[in-house]
């Protein structure tokens, strides 16, 4: 997705969104987030012929085209319905903010986010054995039910869950400028690639 100084695209104004409702620490509802997208621009998301509805199928046709990146995908997708950032997703987000507060506009420009208090996720991560023995000697959980248990998953759910779990962890942690969490899950990562589906290094 490569910025324009003078346009914003409606996957764009999606991002903004989402980022706003706090989708950097937490999946947001996409029905939240589509109403978001109509309160920002109206014009572009609402009805042809009734300008004061937001029109479904153009919202979702915005997301779809929000998540079309690869390799490193903007969103993430936790359920059906739930959608976060992730930390590419962030990162672009830093990197586009100042022309989107610009371009988005509803009456006065669109304001920066409030930094919202850590979720339940982070403070249970904070909490956990694992991490609390990492954090203190260095030390990596070897035994994968033990960072499965952190993951909240079993040890032989699939390869996909697992990994989906970590970027999901990792969001929320850089949302969180929580530096110290995104050195261990990255520590753990490395040390076994194979529980997220990945080949050890050579």
């Amino acid at each position: 997705m490569s910025p324009s100084a003078e346009v914003v695209s409606n996957a764009e104004i999606v991002l903004w969104a989402l980022d706003q409702l706090g989708g950097a620490a937490e999946f947001v509802d996409i029905e939240t987030v589509f109403l978001k997208c109509f309160e920002l621009a109206p014009q572009r998301f609402s009805w042809r012929t009734r300008p004061e509805l937001p029109d479904f199928k153009k919202c979702a046709k915005a997301l779809q085209e929000a998540e079309a990146r690869r390799p490193n995908p903007l969103v993430k997708t936790g359920d059906t319905f739930g959608r976060q950032l992730s930390v590419d997703g962030q990162k672009w987000i830093e990197a586009n903010r100042s022309r989107l507060i610009a371009r988005l506009k509803s009456g006065e420009k669109v304001p920066e986010p409030k930094r919202r208090p850590r979720s339940r996720m982070l403070a249970e991560a904070d909490r956990s054995d694992v991490f609390a023995a990492w954090s203190a000697e260095g030390t990596l959980p070897m035994e994968k039910w033990r960072m499965a248990e952190f993951l909240r998953c079993s040890p032989d759910s699939d390869t996909s869950i697992w990994r989906n779990r970590l970027e999901t962890l990792r969001s929320a942690a850089n949302a969180a400028d929580h530096e110290l969490l995104l050195k261990f899950l990255d520590a753990v990562a490395a040390a076994k690639p194979d529980w997220f589906g990945e080949e050890p290094a050579k």
